[in-house]
């Protein structure tokens, strides 16, 4: 029996769709005042940002796919992805801080190779779109642990992709603690625990570091275990980068396959790699192009009530280039 193609190209393309990134520490940064401090903060760390909406082209990746231990599918795909989120704050207090986020994911998928080793179930060559919506409620706290600061970080997410029904609910808690703060350097440390059946870990290690390197704006920003880059400003609006970007992705299928679980998600760890360009217009409009490697560090196929060490479908996919244009408001 043929695959359906809603069902094929999740199950190796090199992205999914996006929700709630697992591995955000976008709470754990220190809550300011001052409305330039927060500009300046949306500029080094574009997941603080209120608003963005990001074009990625792939191209073309080799594939391969394992259902239940055994040679599956092989192939070759490339595909296309548009997503956006949208940040509004909603109230603030004595160190507290609430907000909620919107993220939506459009994917466009042109599998242009299929090779089965299976007589059921198959893939098939063809196009196909997929659109997931996730909607996250975010608290921040502020304040001192035996006279030491600490950041203390909630975020709940909910996933669907019908606007009816809620496919999963995740989790992520942090703690960091702010080892040292100046004008020129920034470094704190902590942890993360994500309840998340797609995550790879429950808990992980948070880095967060930033320094000047000189005074004519190069710096370093480390935010594990989101990423790395280093930033040169070329004017007081320009910039260019060059470092690396994880994000987590998922999707939600329903399949009457009698090989398949009636219902399962598609999970991803991504990692883009390569140089970038920003230009801000105005005071809040941010046009950024940037390109390079896209990585698929995990891919796995999970039946709904499983974790991730119980994927049923697990893919390697060979590395992709990419470009993409984004568009982003820094702060209201």
């Amino acid at each position: 029996m043929k695959f359906s193609l809603m069902v094929t190209c999740m199950l190796y393309c090199s992205a999914g769709a996006f929700a709630q990134n697992m591995f955000s520490t976008s709470s754990v940064h220190p809550v300011d005042t001052l409305w330039n401090e927060l500009q300046q903060k949306a500029i080094l760390y574009p997941s603080l940002r209120q608003a963005s909406v990001t074009a990625s082209l792939f191209g073309e990746s080799a594939f391969d796919s394992k259902l239940n231990g055994k040679d599956f599918a092989s192939g070759k795909s490339r595909n296309a992805r548009i997503s956006s989120f949208f940040s509004v704050p909603i109230s603030s207090w004595d160190g507290n801080v609430i907000g909620a986020s919107v993220y939506h994911n459009a994917q466009f998928f042109d599998v242009i190779e299929a090779t089965n080793h299976l007589a059921s179930p198959q893939l098939s060559k063809g196009d196909f779109r997929k659109s997931t919506l996730g909607l996250s409620l975010n608290f921040s706290r502020t304040d001192a642990l035996f006279r030491t600061p600490v950041i203390y970080s909630a975020v709940f997410t909910g996933i669907s992709d019908n606007l009816k029904t809620v496919r999963r609910f995740n989790f992520n808690g942090s703690i960091a603690f702010p080892l040292k703060r100046t004008p020129d350097a920034y470094f704190s440390i902590g942890a993360l625990v994500q309840i998340d059946p797609s995550a790879p870990f429950p808990v992980l290690p948070i880095v967060n570091y930033f320094s000047n390197l000189n005074s004519r704006g190069l710096q370093l920003t480390v935010d594990f275990p989101q990423g790395a880059k280093v930033k040169q400003a070329l004017s007081r609006n320009v910039w260019i980068t060059v470092g690396s970007t994880a994000s987590t992705y998922a999707s939600f299928y329903s399949f009457s396959d009698l090989a398949l679980p009636e219902r399962f998600s598609y999970n991803t760890v991504e990692l883009k790699s390569g140089p970038g360009f920003e230009y801000l217009i105005g005071k809040n409009l941010m046009l950024g192009i940037s390109g390079g490697l896209n990585s698929i560090v995990s891919a796995r196929t999970i039946a709904k009530g499983s974790s991730y060490n119980d994927a049923f479908i697990t893919t390697t996919g060979k590395s992709a280039a990419f470009g993409e244009f984004r568009i982003s408001l820094l702060h209201f």
